[in-house]
């Protein structure tokens, strides 16, 4: 084989090998510019260094997929462009059949209005508005919705988040019901003070044979218990509970006395 020859077949050899090469190169540019690589491998055996590859905006995207609140993206119009796991759970719906529906189709008619005010704020302004959401069920949620208006690249888009507002709504009402139940009990204890003080004042009266202050204290007594009792019963009269809308014959006879 002469020389000439034999250069040939190894530049041909060489050829093929850079080819290889390239069309390696090009799958792995590929491969890393689609997501499908998270580390390259760079160095010798025992000597290897990895770098790993991740975009700037994927620890925000992990944060919206796991966090605990419902999150959306809706366009100007409020048609649904992405909707995180939360959201679809919260609404009782599967997520992919809300992309590209309209946001305002997943609250009630009474509801509208509120969330319309929601998809028309400025851009990076943020409002914030307490609603109720209807699940599938029948289940109503009470929610509170912070719209913001972003403009990325030159188009319109809004964020929501939606928080549950359940738990919080609970506590309230414990709270509330606690406070009249205390409230109902300072009255009670009034009712009783009343009484005792009145019962004592007679009694010394009847002591003392002072028999119309004895008549006058019991009138007053009634009348004060009556009032205290009344404010008992303004809001909760249980049935058999009566409350008497009339003086008392001994206040009767007081007035009747003082004319």
């Amino acid at each position: 084989m002469s020389n000439e020859q034999e250069f040939d077949d190894r530049a041909a050899a060489d050829l093929g090998e850079l080819r290889e090469q390239i069309v390696y190169l090009r799958q792995a540019l590929t491969a890393i510019s689609s997501g499908g690589v998270d580390a390259v491998v760079i160095g010798e055996v025992d000597q290897e260094q990895i770098y790993t590859l991740t975009s700037a905006d994927r620890p925000y995207r992990v944060i919206v997929e796991r966090m605990g609140e419902g999150a959306a993206t809706v366009s100007e119009r409020g048609v649904i462009l992405f909707a995180n796991p939360q959201l679809a759970r919260f609404l009782g719906v599967d997520r992919d059949t809300m992309i590209g529906r309209d946001i305002i189709s997943y609250v009630d008619a009474d509801q509208r209005p509120a969330l319309a005010a929601l998809l028309d704020t400025q851009i990076d302004e943020t409002t914030r508005a307490e609603m109720v959401v209807t699940r599938p069920d029948g289940t109503r949620v009470p929610v509170l919705v912070a719209g913001t208006a972003l403009d990325i690249e030159g188009v319109l888009v809004r964020c929501l988040v939606l928080s549950d507002l359940t738990m919080q709504k609970r506590v309230e009402e414990t709270l509330a019901a606690e406070a009249k139940q205390e409230e109902r009990q300072r009255v009670a204890r009034e009712v009783n003070d009343t009484i005792v003080q009145g019962l004592v004042t007679a009694e010394m009266a009847m002591d003392l044979e002072r028999f119309a202050d004895a008549r006058r204290a019991i009138a007053s007594t009634s009348a004060q218990a009556r009032r205290w009792i009344g404010e008992l019963a303004v809001d909760h009269v249980r049935p058999g509970t009566a409350v008497r809308s009339e003086p008392a014959r001994a206040e009767q006879e007081q007035e009747q006395e003082e004319k």
